[in-house]
């Protein structure tokens, strides 16, 4: 395939999937443009291709995780210690610390392996991604029943389903409830327009910063999401773990799980206890029909969802650090790209612990840009309001 037909992929229409477990291959029900839509910095620096971060942050913040203050709740499943003393869960499938299956194919897999793919293309090791490097990704990410097809109808259960039935896959339904259709009202208008610019040359660290972002965040609300629809398709809850760990065990994570244990390996511990609670619970409660021990359910879902904040907050936290010694400019907008991705969708949970503190971590991302951020402020916020997974 030459460059200009890898090109026009770019701007050709995407496909809208009807709303469906993620472990299964569903066939596309109506389509829709995939214009670039603008993203959240308006203003960004010029190309920077050909540059190198080798140098940009050396040494760079130094962040040692300390959770001995941290105790879990006696509602916890905790599968890493000594079970009968530790939780009050009975004995299940999960108890040896390793996920097991349900199904033997998990379609989710291949979604986190993709965003690997991408990650090399655009982000890792400092890379300065070119032109064709986003293409490439952009192919990556649109592949048939890939990310593009389930970040088009996610939806994050925060937040109430509309009361007329509709779901975020329907027409005009984002527009009315963008909060709830997270994936198609605010991750898919940052991912088109990111594509999109940096296959034209356009900042090329900032707009990979602002895919990244993105994708974790999908990569969260979907973890979330499958763990909820277990409750009636028992496979989902494979979906859910393949979402956090991309299918792998607890020490070689890949997607939001490598992220996550990259800064905090005991807040990454804590979201896989979270994810072998779910799979407890459906080991416990009708594993092969619909669940009806709905308390359970929540009772785990709660535990995965309040580390996987606390992963959040610990990324957020990274671009921030990052931010204190960043030399070059066009690394500290990368970083400050990302931070505006991530803080607004962080907001939710930060409001409901303390709506000041909130109001403190939006207010980092104003007109003044990188030079206006208070780096040891935010990070102080930010530690008070996530502390603890």
């Amino acid at each position: 395939m030459n460059a200009l037909r890898l090109r026009s992929l770019l701007l050709v229409t995407v496909v809208t999937v009807a709303a469906c477990g993620d472990n299964e291959v569903t066939p596309p029900d109506a389509a829709g443009p995939d214009a670039a839509v603008p993203g959240p910095d308006a203003t960004v620096p010029a190309a920077d291709a050909g540059a190198t971060d080798a140098t940009v942050c050396f040494p760079p913040p130094a962040y040692v995780e300390d959770l001995s203050a941290c105790a879990p709740l006696a509602t916890d499943y905790q599968p890493r210690v000594d079970m009968l003393a530790a939780d009050r869960w009975p004995v299940c499938i999960s108890d040896d610390g390793v996920y097991h299956r349900i199904m033997e194919s998990i379609a989710t897999i291949g979604r986190v392996e993709a965003y690997e793919q991408i990650a090399a293309l655009l982000w890792d090791g400092g890379r300065v991604p070119t032109a064709d490097d986003f293409i490439s990704a952009r192919v990556i990410y649109a592949v048939d029943q890939g990310l593009d097809s389930r970040v088009q109808r996610r939806h994050d259960i925060h937040y109430p389903a509309p009361s007329d039935g509709t779901t975020c896959a329907d027409p005009g339904v984002p527009e009315l409830h963008p909060d709830r259709c997270v994936g198609p009202a605010k991750l898919l208008p940052i991912l088109n327009d990111a594509f999109v610019r940096g296959a034209m040359g356009e900042a090329p660290r900032v707009h990979a910063a602002r895919i990244e972002a993105a994708l974790l965040w999908f990569l969260y609300v979907s973890t979330l999401s499958e763990a909820l629809s277990c409750t009636t398709r028992p496979q989902d809850c494979d979906s859910a773990w393949a979402y956090y760990t991309g299918g792998t065990p607890i020490d070689a994570p890949i997607g939001l799980a490598r992220a996550v244990v990259a800064i905090g390996s005991g807040t990454h511990d804590r979201a896989h206890d979270g994810v072998l609670a779910v799979r407890c619970w459906r080991n416990l409660d009708n594993e092969t029909g619909v669940a009806v021990d709905l308390a359970q359910r929540d009772l785990a879902r709660e535990q995965l969802d309040h580390a996987l904040v606390r992963g959040l907050a610990l990324l957020v936290r990274d671009r921030f650090d990052g931010l204190a010694c960043d030399a070059e400019p066009l690394a500290a907008d990368a970083r400050y790209a990302a931070l505006e991705v991530l803080l607004p969708l962080l907001d939710r949970a930060a409001r409901e612990r303390d709506p000041a503190a909130a109001d403190r971590l939006l207010g980092q991302l104003g007109p003044g840009g990188v030079a206006a951020v208070e780096v040891n402020a935010a990070l102080a916020t930010l530690d008070g309001l996530f502390g603890c997974p």
